[in-house]
């Protein structure tokens, strides 16, 4: 039975491999792919979809609230006309 073994290993190890070139295939419509994959894809996109928090109240829904405080550059009197910045004293 071992040599059985044996034989079939060294058999296996000493076939030609061969190897084909790499194609690629897109797998998305959009992309080029097959036309009937299409309702594969809708149909995991809306699967997902269910999943999603619900946007009521508190957060996840839409872009957040962001303040910036304004910007003052101080020149040091170049450019002339320029505001002065209210903190700065006034002579």
């Amino acid at each position: 039975m071992r040599t059985l073994a044996v034989a079939i290993a060294a058999t296996g190890l000493a076939l030609p491999v061969s190897a084909g070139n790499l194609i690629y295939q897109p797998t998305i419509p959009a992309f080029g792919g097959n036309p009937n994959n299409f309702d594969y894809f809708i149909g995991l996109a809306q699967i997902q979809n269910q999943h999603q928090p619900e946007q009521s109240g508190g957060g996840g829904g839409g872009a957040p609230a962001i303040n910036f405080p304004p910007i003052t550059i101080d020149l040091g009197g170049v450019g002339g006309g320029g505001q002065t910045p209210s903190d700065t004293p006034t002579e």
